[in-house]
């Protein structure tokens, strides 16, 4: 089922993005994610990984529709090293995200600042390694969150730091364990 949803979501933004005029933002960068439950993520320690993803923005003007996809591995077990790459353990998370991107402020027509509120249903496709959470904790298989952003365009490039609050348990039966997550993106628009 989950690799169903995958398809569909990539089929759905590709039809989207031929069908509307706007553009799309291909991008890549560092993601943080901090579970509130100190038993599964003690303090001081996150999963810490890569993400790569596209937007397409629907509309043009001042504001615009967003629709995408991206892919987040990060470490399984919570370090307390920021790791980018060659965990021993990972979690391979599909984000589908939908929302509104809104320009704050435009520099001539080479570059503008711009907010985003998107709503994030992250479905775990990939547990790979030997670690496992602590006894009694299992991973569930997604959860949803919110995420307010902001960003830069700068001719073709993109940057964006984003801040996704966690709204359902990300643990099996185990309530306040949402992850909240900080990511640094760059990319291109066109």
């Amino acid at each position: 089922m989950k690799y169903i949803f995958s398809i569909f979501l990539v089929l759905t933004l590709a039809s989207t993005i031929s069908a509307q005029e706007g553009g799309m933002r291909v991008y890549a960068g560092s993601t943080s994610l901090v579970n509130k439950d100190l038993v599964a993520n003690p303090e001081g320690s996150s999963h810490s990984g890569y993400h790569i993803g596209v937007d397409a923005r629907l509309m043009s003007g001042g504001m615009a529709f967003l629709v995408g996809g991206r892919f987040t591995n990060v470490s399984k077990i919570a370090q307390e090293d920021f790791k980018l790459l060659g965990h021993d353990s990972s979690l391979g998370i599909m984000n589908g995200r939908v929302g509104l991107d809104i320009s704050i402020y435009s520099f001539a027509e080479i570059a503008r600042i711009r907010a985003k509120a998107l709503g994030s249903f992250d479905i775990v496709l990939i547990e790979s390694g030997t670690d496992e959470p602590p006894a009694g904790y299992a991973i569930n298989d997604g959860w949803l969150g919110l995420v307010g952003g902001i960003g830069a365009d700068i001719g073709p490039a993109v940057i964006d730091i984003e801040y996704e609050f966690g709204l359902l348990n990300a643990y099996f039966e185990k309530k306040k364990s949402t992850f909240n997550s900080l990511s640094f993106s760059v990319g291109f628009f066109f």
